[in-house]
């Protein structure tokens, strides 16, 4: 596989399973240097353990993963430098104070930028005496993620980022992250289960239905082009029909289809619902 310079991840052909349980099958993906790229799917579906992958932790069982350009399952420690991971929640040093931390962080990246960190900390307005322990669960996120952008890395890989940031701080990390990307050619990759954060934050997008359900676009060609629609008769089967759903005697359809060819195709007339990207994303990947 050749690299280019302007991909960061690229992963071709990835196949992996749990046992008897796939995962991925025949997965391609492309994050292109200085895009915000959404992993976006229930639970379940393999963000963590494509994560894992991309990392090293696991090693492609088929296919090939690439992260700057280098075999994810032998990254060189120069390599490793250069990308910032929050994966599943954190690990603090809860005894430590917030400039103690600082300090220890900064003695492990050579890039370090000690004022990225406290100028989000001076938007918490806490004390940076305090300890860890004593802080509220959202505050200490708050300060492991101003601890990954300090590390001015090429690549950000954010897992569930919001884990214990409630509205008011997630709204502040995103206008934090928004103006700490804007004029750089940083990547970042991200997964959450917020998903009005990332209507805001993500360029392109990939959402995992399933091994052989996955869904590659940009946020603004999925919000346009998926499209609810609302039909008062059972629906005939059609191909063009991605999801149906029954509430309260009316059929939703969901449907990358224009309308009025659906229509056509149905032999019924239909109202186009407006909803938010959360719902269309549930449209494509299921509640349940």
């Amino acid at each position: 596989m050749n690299h280019h310079p302007d991909v960061v991840i690229e992963v071709c052909e990835l196949d992996h399973a749990y046992g008897s349980k796939i995962v991925y099958q025949g997965l391609n993906l492309q994050l292109l240097r200085g895009s915000v790229f959404g992993l976006l799917g229930k639970n379940g579906v393999g963000k963590s353990t494509l994560i894992k992958i991309l990392m090293g932790f696991l090693a492609p069982q088929k296919g090939v993963c690439r992260v700057l350009g280098e075999a994810s399952h032998d990254l060189k420690p120069a390599t490793r430098e250069r990308i910032a991971l929050l994966f599943e929640g954190f690990i603090s040093y809860d005894w430590m104070t917030i400039a103690q931390i600082e300090r220890f962080f900064s003695a492990f990246y050579p890039r370090w930028r000690k004022q990225i960190f406290y100028e989000l900390m001076s938007q918490m307005d806490v004390e940076l005496q305090r300890k860890l322990t004593d802080l509220s669960c959202g505050q200490k996120s708050q300060v492991i993620l101003g601890l990954l952008l300090a590390q001015d890395a090429e690549l950000l890989i954010l897992d569930d980022y919001s884990m214990g940031l409630d509205a008011g701080y997630r709204a502040l990390f995103i206008d934090f992250l928004k103006d700490y990307l804007e004029g750089t050619d940083k990547t970042v990759l991200i997964t959450s289960h917020v998903m009005s954060d990332l209507e805001r934050l993500v360029d392109q997008m990939t959402i995992v239905a399933g091994p052989e359900q996955v869904h590659h676009s940009t946020m603004t060609d999925f919000c346009r082009d998926f499209r609810c629609y609302q039909a008062d008769c059972p629906p005939s089967a059609s191909s063009r029909i991605h999801r149906c759903e029954q509430r309260q005697g009316h059929y939703y359809l969901f449907s990358f289809a224009d309308q009025k060819l659906l229509e056509q195709e149905l032999s019924q007339p239909l109202k186009e619902v407006s909803i938010s990207f959360e719902d269309k994303f549930l449209g494509f990947a299921g509640k349940y």
